[in-house]
């Protein structure tokens, strides 16, 4: 009887041995994926921030009339998306985010309608920096929902 149990706790052992090696590989794997998805993530963001920063030197140095321009083709386009995507449907918190994309696409475009008001050069510039800001979260938001969207 004595051997049997001691078997027994010997058979338990190892299989705990093998059931912990084989966590521990589990572990080991999803720690490997996460890892490429962070490095995947990390470098996305990095280029982005990369082109936004370029875009912004370039904005600088463009005219009031090219900026304008170009801050009004690129509305058109995110508005076409937002639109894309409203006719997508899906789930209650999905039609919420096309609606709040919506809400920010209506704020940028009063944003640049404010700043083609304004007539000083200085001040252009100053509102210029928000504006940016704001077209640039507008595009990584519909970029996000897209890629959501499978679209």
């Amino acid at each position: 009887m004595k051997k049997i149990i001691l078997l027994l706790f010997v058979g338990l052992g190892f299989s705990s041995a093998l059931a912990e090696d084989s966590l521990k590989e589990q572990l080991r794997k999803a720690a490997e994926m996460l890892k490429g998805e962070v490095a995947k993530v990390t470098e996305k963001t990095e280029i982005k921030g990369r082109e936004w920063y370029h875009a912004a030197r370039e904005r600088l140095t463009t005219t009031r009339e090219e900026y304008l321009q170009k801050a009004g083709t690129a509305l058109a386009g995110w508005k076409a998306d937002i639109d894309a995507l409203k006719e997508q449907g899906g789930r209650d918190y999905f039609k919420t985010r096309v609606k709040a994309l919506e809400e920010h696409h209506a704020y940028a475009a009063k944003e640049i309608e404010m700043l083609s008001a304004i007539t000083e050069e200085t001040a252009f510039r100053a509102r210029q920096k928000s504006a940016d800001k704001t077209l640039w979260t507008l595009e990584a938001a519909v970029e996000q929902a897209l890629e959501e969207a499978g679209l």
